[in-house]
């Protein structure tokens, strides 16, 4: 089904990959981090300003850091960048990217097993999904959901992120 410009198109993969056998192996396996996502973006999300959700930041230092820094008008990519490289792991996350006040992409990682991305940019669906084959359609129970909202209650999901509050 074709999708309207500007609709989002969501797409999920695995978190953790099997290395490239000619890569350095201190193990057979790699996690993929927010910061390889964030470079991943190229000039797309280079001018992007960030606002960030963590479950439990209050647990670690450096979550509460990054979620305070994304507070209020946010943070851009750069700094965000800077914040979780070389690489920082999360478990629950959102990371919703904004051009002006448009949402254009949101990163969002679950239980440290799968990232899901949702965007409005084909070209960039098109780049994740070359780079990690794996990649499927977010199913739409996935996309509805609301990390530590209580069961039941949903977001609308073209709005997907969580801090905007709804």
């Amino acid at each position: 089904m074709a999708r309207p410009p500007g609709a989002f198109q969501s797409i999920t993969f695995a978190a953790w990959r099997d290395r490239h056998p000619r890569q350095d192996r201190a193990s057979d396996r790699y996690y993929v981090t927010l910061a390889e996502l964030l470079v991943r973006l190229g000039s797309f999300g280079l001018g992007l300003t960030w606002k960030v959700r963590i479950d439990d930041a209050g647990l670690v230092t450096r979550f509460a850091e990054i979620e305070k820094a994304s507070s209020g008008v946010g943070i851009g990519t750069l700094e965000l960048l800077a914040l979780v490289a070389p690489d920082l792991q999360f478990v629950d996350a959102d990371f919703a990217g904004y051009a002006g006040n448009d949402l254009t992409v949101v990163l969002r990682e679950f239980d440290s097993t799968s990232w899901d991305l949702c965007t409005t940019d084909a070209s960039v669906v098109r780049e994740f999904r070359q780079h990690f084959p794996d990649a499927v359609p977010t199913p739409e129970d996935v996309l509805q959901e609301t990390p530590g909202r209580p069961t039941g209650e949903r977001c609308d999901p073209t709005l997907l992120l969580i801090v905007s509050g709804c």
